[in-house]
């Protein structure tokens, strides 16, 4: 080798050796968060749940691959409220919206001074998008474009027709602010939708909240899902929708993003008493805050940070994932904002424990605390009582006699709780299903 030949050769190495430093020296990609919310998904209908007649492979497998949790729980166990914790990291009742939303009323909604943690995101750097589930507002400024989403592709309504696209005789499907309904089958088109928006941000980090509408009512799946499910209709939907999942968590891997992507799952309340829902072992559905009403099926995996196989028994709350997924994110928690949530992300890790000492809840003049393995229960009309949920997931064995000392200390948290809520909210819980300035039942 001459002397040239050697030059061209050291030159060439340090070259490579400077490019190497340059990619060591840049930060990591922020991660990825898909949030992929089921509506009115029971306790008992999932196959990592002990569902015995519904198959859900895909969903089974993300706990599998993740971190299932047995004792996560909703804000409140109404699907509008659930969603405003979400986003707002706030009990709904600190918010303007704490029921349902009444698609007549353009002043129920969100109120857009919220911070979201869209918005939150958003500053961070990440791409946002909402496909599926508003029902946050029907009103324009109450849109998700208007609460921090870039991108939207979805129906504002709490409920829609899987195949006519309906809601009360109305049509409430939008691209951004764009009307727009393409045929097919809702649960479908959601996916499709995902698929599409992963493939769109596959190079920039993203937040995508992904709201299917199944297993709500109306109860309605194609041909092909009614079949495989032995013409049981939830059944088929539920199993619908973990093809859709499936097909979601596909595409995270076909276009290497799933070692860069926390996914949630949850629903966002018990299922209702009707439609052959099973919230077993649990008591209670959708609308009460007993255990079948607010405690659901969750789980999350982040590959490398979220260790897999395991079941976490650490009890959290919905409004816990805005802190969460800021820290995730490494973005910056809203200044002067009074958050409910906490950052669970530790928990996630398999690294902590919950960071509350007490959870209280209220919908419907019904109360309720938890505080370790301990649960106060206040139903309207009725006397206090306590359950032990680590020997009585199903609250059948009042045990208030037994610890008179527990029913008062968890009698004064859930005093001082609703203390510290605003008028309007204190007074929104306390009404019984009907809202005060409409009349409007919920829906």
């Amino acid at each position: 080798m001459n002397r040239r030949q050697v030059f061209r050769r050291l030159g060439g190495l340090a070259l490579a050796a400077g490019a190497a430093g340059s990619r060591a020296a840049q930060p990591a990609r922020r991660p990825n968060i898909l949030l992929i919310v089921a509506d009115d998904m029971g306790y008992n209908e999932l196959g990592c749940y002990g569902a015995a007649n519904i198959e859900t492979p895909n969903i089974d497998g993300l706990a599998r691959q993740g971190m299932r949790f047995t004792d996560y729980y909703v804000a409140t166990p109404l699907c509008a409220p659930t969603r405003v914790s979400l986003m707002t990291g706030r009990t709904a009742l600190r918010t303007s919206l704490s029921w349902n939303p009444d698609f007549k009323d353009p002043e129920d909604g969100l109120a857009p001074e919220e911070t979201t943690i869209a918005e939150v995101l958003g500053k961070a750097g990440h791409a946002t998008g909402l496909v599926g589930k508003w029902h946050l507002g029907y009103a324009p400024k109450f849109w998700p474009r208007q609460q921090g989403f870039q991108e939207y592709f979805g129906f504002l309504s709490g409920n829609i027709g899987y195949y006519a696209h309906l809601y009360h005789g109305e049509k409430f499907m939008y691209r951004n602010e764009t009307p727009e309904d393409p045929p097919g089958y809702m649960t479908e088109l959601l996916t499709r939708e995902a698929l599409a928006y992963l493939e769109r941000h596959r190079s920039q980090p993203f937040f995508l909240y992904l709201a299917y509408n199944a297993p709500h009512a109306p109860f309605e799946a194609p041909e092909q899902w009614v079949k495989k499910a032995r013409g049981e209709m939830k059944p088929a939907m539920i199993e619908c929708l973990d093809d859709g999942i499936g097909q979601v968590l596909g595409q995270l891997k076909k276009l290497g993003l799933e070692d860069n992507t926390l996914v949630f799952f949850m629903s966002d309340n018990g299922a209702p008493p009707d439609a052959n829902g099973s919230n077993k072992p649990l008591s209670g559905w959708k609308g009460q805050v007993r255990e079948g009403g607010i405690r659901v099926p969750a789980m999350a995996r982040w590959p490398g940070r979220i260790p897999a196989g395991v079941t976490c028994r650490e009890p959290f709350v919905s409004y816990d994932l805005f802190p969460t997924f800021a820290a995730a994110a490494g973005a910056a928690l809203p200044p002067g904002v009074k958050l409910d949530g906490k950052n669970v992300l530790p928990v996630l890790e398999g690294k902590g424990k919950s960071p509350h000492e007490v959870i209280c809840w209220g919908y419907r003049g019904a109360f309720a605390a938890r505080r370790g393995r301990w649960k106060l229960l206040v139903e309207k009309g009725n006397q206090s009582q306590l359950f032990d949920l680590e020997t009585d997931i199903a609250e059948s064995k009042d045990l208030s006699g037994e610890r008179p000392d527990m029913v008062k200390e968890l009698s004064a948290r859930l005093a001082d709780w609703r203390a510290g809520l605003p008028a309007s909210g204190l007074a929104d819980v306390q009404r019984k299903g009907t809202r005060a300035k409409t009349g409007k039942k919920e829906s």
